[in-house]
């Protein structure tokens, strides 16, 4: 059956696509209060109903200093502020002395929290903080990530989950936070900074590992599965891209922070640093392996030249990325970002054209890329820090990856369905091709019926006509003989007696060999015995006949057949084998029915093919007569040198089993 799903389709799939962006760009608007000039006022929050409050809103901004909480003591000339920063957001080109600030450097951020009256038991979350942080709180330090530095050799930079306790009393709580950035393009806060009742951002950083394992997981299987596809059928090489571009992208949560690095759970902790560069080197390489995967697809909608350059970008991207200092590394992955952009536009583009031409599958892989593609958009310009939204690749992926499946089963199905009909096409065919043999078959055997109803005519009638004349002209000429002895001309006489007597020897020769008189009767055994001697008085040569016969008068009806058979391997024997001595035997002890047996000691098959060639089709001729009778035939070496034709044929009795045993009747054992 051959499945045509059209634009019905992808209207629920966009419907799809509008309301994830659409979750993804106001899920994470403000439901709490806003901070305001440095000040938050979570004093009528209650945190054992509610879920994790965002401290997001206006932080006190001190650029370029790294400030503790001495700095803030009262007595103290409290420094000069560089104005309110809203969190989470980033330094990078808020106004200063000289203008927009640089995306590296140091600052330190204050906020004064307002928390419920009464004792509170809280937890705090900071996550992603580029590069290095330290937070105290009312002075003492309550969390930290890397080194805070003020160059990129005193910076450690480090920016991992950080998950600390806090408590108040119900009075402000003064929070001072120092962070430092030499590595990253955008130095701040990217992710908002949570408060909650302990327990509940521990269990939403187990939900975030869950996930990135749960999409990990999803991915290695697909990527074994398609392995296993190539190496089962290398010939489509797309199930081997698409593995690989599977592994890439596992090997990409693995290491990143949307997963909040997942892979510290299987391996000792490492720079969260090395990890979000390992993580950016995958992305990288899965373009080019992507683009393969689709123009091993269609290769005709995709351009090999593009192909080229997508490797040749993304392997000048991934040599900087490893080889170069981290903020080159981050800034060469914005043009990364802008050059993926192209080429998933262009991605869009073919394989819409893959849609229109009705390539198979293409409209669920453009589907899928549809979702995935602009996901993959709305990350790079959310990790850009051009829009607000969270990241959804891994949700972007899954559905790749389930359309993919729909588009590897609808081929699957279409290939059954095209074998199926094959199956049921060649078993038709077969069926015909069966009756023609059986058909030939018949015709064959009615050829041969009636060439050896020829064959029986024209012997009699040598016998009867031609044979009877010369004997009679013979007794003529022995009668002139005795009448005109001892006149002239006897010698003449005498020659055309003998040449008479010679021409009659040779016509009954010919009416036995045509059709030998004892064959009538379904006597193979005395036809054999006159053969036998007939050949041994024409060429000398030795031949002996043994039988072993279970009826006294054999009437298998492949007889006939195998007297030809016999005669034309015994004449092989005499022409080519240069044989001394020939043993024929006919045995019919059971099944499977009657076996000829010639067998000389001539100088075997080998010579014997040097010689004249006759003797290749005289072992044509007797394959033909034994296929046209469904008999065996075997032309082998015989042990004592030499060779040996074995033919068996098929006796109706044999094939008539005993109700009893199962096995053929005897009919000695009748009576």
């Amino acid at each position: 059956m051959h499945i045509r799903i059209r634009h019905p389709l992808l209207f629920p799939l966009g419907l799809l696509v509008a309301l994830a962006l659409l979750w993804g760009c106001v899920g994470d608007r403000d439901v709490a209060p806003m901070a305001r000039r440095g000040v938050l006022d979570l004093s009528g929050h209650d945190f054992s109903q509610g879920g994790p409050v965002r401290l997001d809103g206006e932080w006190e901004f001190y650029w370029d200093r790294l400030l503790g909480p001495d700095d803030f003591a009262s007595g103290v000339a409290p420094p000069a502020m560089t104005g309110h920063l809203p969190f989470p957001g980033t330094w990078k080109g808020f106004p200063g002395d000289g203008g927009g600030l640089p995306g590296t450097g140091q600052a330190t951020f204050r906020l004064r929290l307002l928390p419920p009256a009464g004792e509170q038991r809280l937890t705090l979350r900071l996550f992603d903080i580029q590069a290095a942080c330290r937070l105290w709180a009312d002075g003492a330090v309550l969390a930290g990530s890397g080194t805070t530095g003020e160059s990129a050799q005193a910076e450690g930079p480090d920016p991992s989950l950080v998950l600390a306790e806090l408590r108040t009393g119900g009075q402000p709580v003064d929070l001072v936070l120092q962070i430092s950035n030499h590595h990253y393009l955008q130095g701040g806060v990217p992710s908002p900074l949570l408060l909650a009742r302990p327990g509940l951002l521990e269990r939403a950083h187990m939900r975030a590992w869950g996930g990135g394992l749960f999409f990990a997981g999803s991915l290695l299987v697909m990527g074994l599965y398609h392995f296993a596809l190539y190496f089962l059928r290398k010939k489509d090489v797309s199930t081997l891209y698409f593995g690989l571009y599977c592994l890439l992208w596992m090997g990409n949560f693995l290491t990143s922070d949307v997963t909040e690095w997942v892979v510290t759970l299987f391996f000792a902790a490492r720079s969260s640093l090395v990890l979000d560069l390992l993580s950016i080197v995958f992305y990288i390489f899965s373009v080019p392996v992507g683009y393969r995967f689709f123009m091993t697809m269609y290769p005709a909608e995709f351009s090999r030249g593009m192909q080229r350059l997508c490797e040749g970008v993304s392997l000048l991207f991934a040599a900087i990325v490893v080889f170069s200092p981290s903020v080159v590394a981050y800034r060469a992955l914005a043009f990364s970002y802008m050059t993926s952009i192209a080429f998933i536009l262009y991605c869009f583009a073919r394989l819409y054209v893959c849609f229109r031409r009705d390539r198979d599958g293409a409209l669920f892989i453009l589907c899928g890329f549809l979702f995935l593609g602009l996901v993959a958009i709305n990350d790079m310009l959310c990790h850009l820090g051009l829009i607000r939204s969270v990241y959804l690749i891994q949700a972007g992926m899954f559905v790749f990856i389930l359309c993919q499946a729909l588009a590897l089963a609808q081929r699957f199905s279409r290939a059954f369905t095209a074998i199926e009909r094959l199956s049921v096409a060649l078993e038709r065919n077969n069926d015909v091709l069966r009756e023609e043999m059986a058909e030939r078959g018949r015709l064959e055997r009615e050829v041969v019926s009636i060439s050896e109803e020829e064959r029986r005519r024209i012997s009699h009638e040598l016998h009867d006509g031609l044979c009877q004349k010369l004997t009679g002209a013979r007794l003529r000429c022995s009668v002139l003989r005795q009448k005109l002895a001892g006149a002239t001309g006897m010698a003449e006489l005498r020659l055309l007696t003998e040449l008479l007597d010679a021409s009659a020897d040779d016509a009954y020769d010919l009416s036995r060999g045509l059709w030998p008189v004892e064959h009538d009767a379904g006597a193979a055994g005395p036809s054999l015995e006159e053969l036998a001697r007939t050949v041994s008085a024409s060429s000398g040569v030795v031949v002996s006949l043994r039988q072993e016969r279970r009826c006294a008068a054999c009437d298998n009806p492949h007889a006939t057949t195998l007297f030809r058979i016999a005669q034309e391997a015994l004449a092989n024997a005499v022409k080519h084998a240069r044989a001394g001595r020939i043993a024929v035997e006919l045995r019919c002890a059971g099944c499977p029915g009657l076996t000829l047996t010639v067998t000389d000691d001539g100088v075997g098959r080998s010579a014997a093919a040097g010689g004249a060639s006759g003797g290749g089709l005289g072992l044509r001729i007797m394959s033909h007569r034994a296929r046209i009778i469904g008999a065996t035939l075997t032309v082998a070496d015989a042990a004592q040198g030499g060779t040996m034709v074995a033919c068996t044929a098929s006796c109706p009795k044999c094939l008539e089993a005993s109700p009893d045993t199962g096995r053929p009747e005897d009919p000695r054992d009748a009576g």
